[in-house]
């Protein structure tokens, strides 16, 4: 059709149509509708079922995830339960491995403070008792019991001291070997201490609540690497841990006990014995010492009785020169008589009788005084070294009696 011939029929207000368009039969549109309304009704009947499916589902989910929170909650709660009844024996062990180690600590210091005291105050009492022995003098520096006491009461008490020193070392290790449990126990029970919280606040926590929403975090939700087993296993290892320690604790404080009372018991003994020997020697030191100040007194009474015999002797031979110068004038004066008289008359013969006497009297007093003499030096000699003698052994004395036992007093060790 022209262009011009189509201008004219718009002109006319004309509608064409088109070819027309095939045409269905009733029969095809009868069909069309009974099969869109089986179709309908199909759809109908299994949006029904689904609709029923759906509820059924819901409610059963719904069931199912009250019913396993209620499980996780109960778990929880459990799980609470569990870790608070493994804190309490955690905590009860603590609490007992607190006790053992300051009862360690009161044993350590007991043990220091007798090391304190065997060599502040034993060792050098010891040791000034031998120095101060060492000052006897002459035949009384003799090595006699109290000497070989002495030492022996020296190496007692550096043998106690050696083997307090190894307690020591002992009881430190100890320590720290229960200071050490101690340490794993906090730790489990800070440990634990968390997972309740952590666990606590899970309980609290609702599906409903403000901002509640779907886990985006870093960290994975499945990030365990142990066991619950070996979870119960790491407690109940520091639990039996901690007991071992304990009782290596009261095992060592019991042998800590023995010892200190051992030491003490043949620290004393010894003591006793080194007494008896120092009161043994100063009882043999006096006994001598009193038989010598009475023999010395002896001496006294002879050196002064001999004194006054010399002095007699040497009085009588004075006068016995006058004796023997009065006969020897007589002879003389009768040597001048004259002539016939110049005779040896009785006279002449006592005055020569008496001469003679004389002379040998004063011979003998010679000899007695010279013997006398040499006597009283003698004994002047013997007083002069027992006074010496005496002189030492009240040194002796003064030494074991008044500084040595004096000193001693000290060392009076009932128990450390």
């Amino acid at each position: 059709m022209s262009r011009r011939h189509c201008d004219d029929l718009v002109n006319q207000n004309l509608v064409l149509f088109g070819p027309g368009r095939p045409k269905y039969t009733p029969r095809d549109w009868d069909l069309n509708n009974r099969t869109k309304n089986v179709f309908s009704l199909n759809q109908q009947t299994l949006a029904e079922r689904v609709i029923c499916e759906s509820e059924r589902l819901i409610d059963e989910t719904k069931f199912t995830t009250e019913l396993n929170k209620n499980e996780s909650d109960y778990r929880l709660k459990e799980r609470i339960e569990d870790i608070r009844f493994r804190q309490d024996e955690l905590k009860k062990q603590k609490k007992d491995a607190h006790i053992e180690e300051e009862a360690l600590k009161v044993y350590k210091q007991r043990t220091l403070d007798a090391i304190n005291t065997l060599q502040e105050i034993a060792v050098p009492i010891c040791q000034k008792c031998v120095i101060m022995r060492e000052m006897r003098q002459g035949v009384d520096l003799v090595l006699d019991d109290v000497d070989r006491e002495l030492r022996k009461e020296l190496d007692v008490i550096n043998g106690a001291i050696e083997l307090l020193h190894k307690l020591m070392e002992q009881g430190v290790e100890q320590l720290r070997r229960l200071r050490a449990t101690i340490y794993l126990l906090d730790r489990d029970l800070s440990n634990k201490e968390k997972s309740v919280q952590i666990d606590e606040k899970n309980v609290e926590l609702r599906h409903n609540q403000m901002g509640m929403k779907v886990y985006d975090g870093t960290v994975p939700l499945d990030p365990y690497n142990n066991t619950d087993p070996e979870w119960i296993e790491v407690t109940n290892t520091n639990i039996e841990n901690t007991a071992k320690e304990i009782n290596s604790a009261q095992t060592l404080r019991s042998y800590i006990d023995q010892v200190l009372k051992q030491a003490a018991e043949d620290i004393r003994h010894q003591v006793d014995r080194t007494n008896a020997a120092f009161c043994k020697r100063i009882a043999e030191v006096r006994y001598t010492k009193t038989k010598l100040e009475n023999v010395h007194k002896e001496t006294v009474h002879q050196v002064n009785e001999l004194t006054r015999t010399v002095t007699k002797l040497e009085k009588e031979i004075a006068e016995k020169e006058g004796y023997v110068a009065l006969a020897q004038v007589r002879m003389a004066n009768r040597a001048h008589r004259p002539g016939i008289e110049l005779c040896k008359d009785n006279v002449y013969n006592s005055l020569k009788k008496e001469l003679a006497a004389l002379r040998e009297t004063v011979a003998k007093l010679d000899h007695m005084l010279v013997q006398s003499r040499a006597t009283l030096r003698y004994l002047l000699n013997t007083q002069v070294m027992q006074e010496e003698e005496i002189n030492l052994k009240t040194n002796s004395l003064k030494i074991d009696e008044v500084d040595c036992m004096t000193l001693r007093e000290s060392l009076n060790f009932q128990n450390f």
